[in-house]
């Protein structure tokens, strides 16, 4: 058996992949509330400032309480400090003694959410503590840590003398690890585009500082076995002083069994030293299985390792021209892309198309502009304002070649067709594309077993499958998995905290959004309502319907309008004609003119077709005047294939009494299936009248966990339930998700509701 490490490890990893699915990792309960205030004692591990917070990690943690110790070992916490100016920061190594607010890290709610409680899971971290008061440390501390740790901090003050803010920032990212103080919008701006593993400690650092290392070592005459432990050494120690990622963990374990290999005389095989870092990454923590950087790293490895060679469209060919190079670099590319393609769908739900172009240019250039930064870190360490100059003056290479990533990424995003929206395809359609792709590498294996047999390689021939046909075979896996055909329609509930958005889908692949804003989640258009729409494969809203213009219905909206590069394309805005004209309004007005999105008007009567979907406006009617936002709220029938749903913003009731008047004017009226409850469940609104004229199978309540304003009410619910209403609330249940066809309707909630939680 070739390989036989290799094949070993493998299977280890198929083994764990196929263990968490059958088998996910428990939740860790612990005893207290949200908020509660606790003292704990533990080590202190690690430790990083975001901005102005010391975040500290602390392991092996246990509860004290009135000088006594608790033996429970509660695992590892982060804590959040804010220095004072007598502040004395405990060193790392040591035992402290912190007391702050307990907060659990949240599940992801909604489809593409993120799930932070599995990110930290992932990372060994079990919950955290806020405002946190540091009440003790021990004098005992680990010299090797800190004096990492004092290290990178001195290094990340020279790029911060010579470099500008956003600068210093990019190249602590890329040469120490440090990403807290990336500014968001290049950081997204490098993510879109394909080129965010920039930012990752991986192999192009260990190679250029270890390999480097080694070779003037070698140069200067000293020992092998010398060379090469202090060349590790020095990799581990630089892995440990940048946080030792997976991805800076498999780069420091390769690069030291490449250099064992040498230093023994044997042949170093880049597939089972990747195989083994694998095992004793999965060994420590399964859970990093599921953690995109892994993926990510080994994949892009793997890649290289197994399907380079299968991608190269000539064989045996003794001179390679330039252009022949620049071939190959795409075949490099499409190796890596074949393993990454599935990856980023799932993760990111979609692929930057121009980024294989792109890398052309910057993964060469990475070399140089890390050869800048560690110059600039040499020069700058020198005693003397000399040392600074030269710094600077180096630091204007970084400053340049930086400025050139943005502009290069700033172009390709100008491009058609810059960013391929696919949505999260089936676990079936990621299993076809692993087919195909194993299909071609055994079929290329096969084909050099045979070529060797019969002597075709001395006569400069292979048989393998013709290189057209296995780009057709790609392309045909990459349309499959692509494809999102449309099964019914979607009525989606999302869980925006405190708050409304509706997401709707007809059989035709057209998109609307009703409200999309939140009062108790920040940014919930970028991490709540934009990684939804992706989730589904939508770039375009055809129509937004804003019921009214309070924050907790539109904030989110207005961060998708103010985004420059408008990630989601809206059609038109639909909002009440009774709206009031106030400093909001007029916000979205010179928005929506900004970005060239139409606004119509809606007033009771007015219909809106879309296939097999159909909007009516029940309220507010032509000459309907108020002073208030919530009274003028549009309320809208939705209706489908005989299934019927009632939108209802947050109107008062006086509007629930036109609306009910409008759908008594229905001949036929038969009661409303779902009713999207007025006013987050308050008990201002869902009057009796309205709840008995329409009769409700379900009623879908948006609103937040512990809202201010107790949400939902109790007198309104006992309404809903008088009347027989099946109540869901999405702060117990996550979106809600609710699908249409046939007349009939699905319902489906993102996490089942604790049993004390049900209404």
């Amino acid at each position: 058996m070739r390989r036989p490490l290799c094949c070993v490890c493998a299977t280890f990893v198929v083994t764990v992949f196929l263990y968490l699915i059958m088998t996910p990792p428990p939740e860790r309960i612990f005893d207290w509330l949200e908020g509660t205030r606790v003292t704990l004692i533990g080590e202190l591990t690690q430790k990083e400032y975001k901005k102005d917070t010391l975040v500290l990690r602390v392991e092996h943690v246990q509860e004290w309480r009135g000088n006594m110790q608790e033996n429970k070992d509660l695992g590892c916490v982060l804590c959040y400090v804010e220095p004072c100016e007598d502040f004395a920061e405990p060193k790392v190594g040591s035992t402290i003694a912190v007391e702050g607010k307990v907060s659990y890290f949240d599940r992801a709610r909604n489809p593409g959410g993120f799930d932070a409680q599995r990110y930290y899971q992932t990372l060994g971290v079990d919950f955290r503590l806020y405002k946190t008061e540091l009440i003790t440390a021990s004098s005992h501390y680990s010299i090797y840590y800190e004096t990492l740790y004092q290290l990178r901090h001195y290094l990340e003050r020279i790029f911060d003398r010579a470099l500008p803010a956003e600068d210093a920032a990019v190249m602590k990212a890329i040469l120490l690890g440090n990403k807290s103080e990336l500014d968001e919008q290049r950081k997204q701006l490098f993510q879109k585009s394909g080129i965010a593993h920039i930012f990752a400690i991986s192999g192009l650092h260990i190679t250029l500082l270890g390999m480097g290392l080694y070779r003037i070592l070698r140069r200067i005459y000293l020992s092998q076995p010398f060379c090469v432990v202090l060349a590790v050494a020095s990799m581990i120690a630089y892995g440990d002083m940048v946080g030792m990622s997976s991805s800076a963990y498999r780069a420091v374990f390769m690069f030291g069994m490449q250099l064992a290999a040498q230093l023994l005389r044997r042949t170093y095989d880049m597939l089972t030293a990747l195989a083994l870092a694998a095992t004793l990454i999965l060994l420590e923590q399964p859970l990093y299985l599921y953690y995109a950087g892994f993926q990510l790293s080994f994949g892009a490895i793997l890649g290289v390792g197994c399907l380079f060679e299968m991608m190269q469209p000539f064989s045996n060919k003794k001179k390679e021209c330039f252009v022949d190079k620049i071939v190959l670099s795409l075949c490099g590319s499409l190796s890596i892309f074949l393993i990454h393609f599935p990856i980023m769908l799932c993760v990111y739900y979609e692929f930057p198309i121009y980024s294989f172009l792109l890398n052309l240019i910057i993964i060469p250039a990475m070399s140089v502009l890390m050869a800048a930064g560690l110059l600039c870190l040499g020069v700058g360490c020198l005693p003397s304002a000399l040392g600074l100059g030269m710094a600077k003056f180096v630091g204007l290479v970084c400053h340049g070649m930086l400025s050139g990533f943005a502009w290069l990424c700033e172009w390709s995003l100008k491009l058609p067709f810059a960013n391929w929206v696919t949505g999260r395809p089936d676990n079936w359609k990621i299993c076809i594309f692993a087919g195909a792709v194993i299909f071609l590498y055994m079929s290329h294996q096969y084909g050099k077993r045979l070529s060797r047999k019969v002597n075709c390689g001395e006569r400069g021939i292979g048989i393998e499958l013709p290189f057209g046909l296995k780009l057709l075979i790609i392309l045909t896996a990459v349309i499959l998995v692509t494809d999102s055909s449309v099964d019914g329609i979607s009525l989606t509930f999302l869980d925006v905290g405190q708050g409304d958005c509706i997401w709707v889908e007809n059989t035709r692949g057209e998109h609307f959004l009703i409200d999309g804003g939140s009062t108790s989640e920040s940014k919930v258009g970028s991490y709540t309502i934009l990684p939804y729409l992706k989730y589904n494969g939508v770039s375009k809203l055809d129509a937004v319907f804003l019921t009214h213009l309070d924050s907790d219905h539109i904030s989110g909206v207005m961060e998708l309008l103010e985004n420059s590069r408008m990630d989601v394309k809206i059609g038109r805005i639909c909002i009440s004609n009774a709206v009031i004209e106030d400093e909001v309004y007029h916000k979205l007005a010179v928005l929506c003119n900004e970005r060239k999105v139409p606004i119509y008007r809606l007033k009771a009567g007015d219909q809106i077709k879309a296939h097999d979907l159909r909007f009516e406006v029940l309220h507010p009617s032509a000459d309907y005047k108020t002073d208030s936002r919530n009274a003028y709220s549009l309320v809208m029938k939705l209706e489908s294939g005989g299934v019927t749903a009632l939108l209802t913003g947050d109107v008062e009731s006086d509007g629930e009494y036109a609306s009910a008047g409008q759908l008594y004017r229905h001949i036929g009226f038969a009661g409303i299936d779902i009713y999207k409850a007025a006013h987050h469940g308050s008990k201002y609104s869902n009057t009796e009248e309205l709840l008995t004229c329409i009769q409700p199978r379900i009623a879908v309540i948006s609103c937040g966990e512990d809202n201010r304003y107790g949400h939902p009410h109790t007198e309104a619910v006992e309404r809903m339930r008088q009347v027989g209403s099946d109540i869901i609330i999405t702060k117990n249940t996550g979106a809600i998700m609710i699908k249409i066809k046939n007349g009939s309707y699905k319902i489906e909630t993102y996490r089942k509701p604790k049993t004390e939680e049900m209404q």
